[in-house]
């Protein structure tokens, strides 16, 4: 029984359980029946007599006759009457027997197959003149035998009818009851397999539609988790891809410049040509040093931007932010005598971290002053949605665009030379992406314009 499946083991457990309860029925019906039923005559038999008595009393002695003949017809009982020294017998039945009692018995009715079973009760009774009247009633048990006759033919077919109902409800019962854990066991069989579509359609709502709307949310929050966990993954593999790129950039930039300087050193060292006038290559060898050093400083500061902890946002005014980092290069523009447009409403707001927001300004300012042209113009607006800064200098091409976003990457040798070390717009794209802002970098009619999207 252990091992059998869910739907016959509930189909024979309510089965037999039916089936108990219509045999004990028709067991008791069986062996009961006649003995209720005796009773039931016994007492309809003595409130029938106590009626009789009522109306004898509103009668005389001689006008009793009438009265008991016409009751032994409507109730089919024999009775005798004693008055007075006679004996008057008044047939409803087509039998009399004798009896020498004057105690109320049934006579022989065990023995259902004498056709003379009966029920005798005798009563006193009291006329309206005052006169005695012994009656003693007869009445056939014969309905008994009738009736446990009945219930015996009546009984295989009532009891073959109650197996079938019982077969019949068990089975449609057992399709009711198991139909939901099935559709439980298929829908949990998707879920192990991670289907997302798996999902119960709850109709009910008893336990069992609360167990399936339960297990859905208990699913639900399993697919986000995963989810979650597929994107983090996704953006861990992005993120080593990156420094990946990054230190494979970085490692190709500090190649150059180093193989310069040892051979500048070697040249020295064996005082080849010019480069015995060791006072002038040292000075060169000093200033190499220094831009590595520069340059290894600045390749520190843009892989520590990944590794940010994340900063607590705030509300920012952007006016107030951005004139802060173009007093940092206010010399740098009166240098090239740039024309800076700086018309940010002062209501223009952001939600972001401080640090990230100086961050990401310093470089895109810093990249509009170091490739603005003399005298060029720089531009910062901002409206309901957006905020952005353009400066004029010669559009980059869709190739040189494809590229931009790249570590140490450089349009040219101009951009080189003017000391650019290409990471400023690779620094603005992540600090901005880990923010969650969108951007775009686009040429305009006369320069370059960087959008972020508030």
């Amino acid at each position: 029984m252990k091992k059998m499946k869910l739907f016959p083991k509930t189909f024979l457990y309510t089965f037999f359980m039916l089936l108990f309860i219509t045999t004990s029925m028709h067991l008791m019906i069986y062996f009961f029946y006649p003995k209720v039923y005796l009773s039931r005559m016994q007492d309809q038999l003595e409130k029938k007599m106590e009626t009789l008595q009522q109306e004898i009393k509103r009668n005389t002695a001689a006008e009793a006759g009438q009265i008991f003949s016409d009751f032994a017809k409507q109730n089919n009982v024999n009775v005798t009457v004693e008055c007075a020294g006679s004996e008057v017998t008044y047939m409803g039945m087509d039998f009399q027997i004798s009896l020498y009692t004057d105690a109320d018995m049934v006579f022989d009715v065990s023995n259902l197959e004498n056709a003379e079973s009966i029920i005798v009760k005798n009563k006193t009774m009291e006329a309206d003149d005052g006169i005695e009247i012994q009656v003693e009633v007869m009445a056939s048990a014969m309905p008994v035998k009738e009736a446990v006759d009945m219930i015996t033919f009546l009984l295989p077919f009532t009891f073959g009818a109650a197996i079938l109902f019982s077969i019949v409800f068990s089975y449609l019962y057992s399709r009711r009851i198991t139909r939901p854990i099935f559709h439980m066991l298929n829908v949990t069989n998707d879920m192990k397999n991670l289907k997302p579509e798996a999902a119960f359609h709850v109709q009910d709502e008893d336990e069992v539609g609360l167990l399936a709307e339960q297990i859905n949310q208990v699913y639900e929050q399993l697919l986000a988790t995963i989810r979650s966990l597929d994107e983090e993954k996704e953006h861990m593999l992005a993120v080593e891809k990156s420094k990946t790129v990054f230190l494979r950039s970085a490692s190709h930039e500090l190649k150059t410049p180093l193989s310069g300087l040892r051979i500048l050193l070697e040249n020295m060292q064996y005082n080849i040509g010019k480069y015995k006038d060791r006072d002038k290559y040292l000075a060169e060898a000093v200033a190499k040093v220094d831009e590595l050093s520069g340059m290894v400083r600045d390749i520190l500061d843009t892989s520590k931007v990944q590794d940010l902890q994340e900063e607590e946002k705030q509300k920012l005014y952007a006016g107030g932010e951005i004139g802060t980092v173009l007093q940092e290069y206010a010399m740098q523009i009166a240098d090239k005598k740039l024309e800076v447009t700086d018309s940010i409403p002062e209501d223009c707001m952001l939600f972001m971290s401080r640090n990230t927001f100086q961050k990401v300004w310093s470089n895109l300012i810093g990249n509009a002053v170091q490739y603005t042209e003399q005298g060029g113009q720089i531009t910062i607006a901002a409206d309901i949605d957006k905020i952005w800064i353009e400066n004029s200098c010669t559009p980059l091409t869709e190739e040189q665009l494809a590229y931009i976003y790249e570590p140490f990457y450089r349009v040219d040798d101009t951009r080189a030379a003017s000391g650019g070390n290409g990471l400023g717009l690779y620094v603005v794209r992540e600090l901005l992406k880990k923010e969650g802002f969108r951007h775009v970098f686009e040429p305009v009619e006369d320069g370059m314009r960087f959008t972020i999207f508030l």
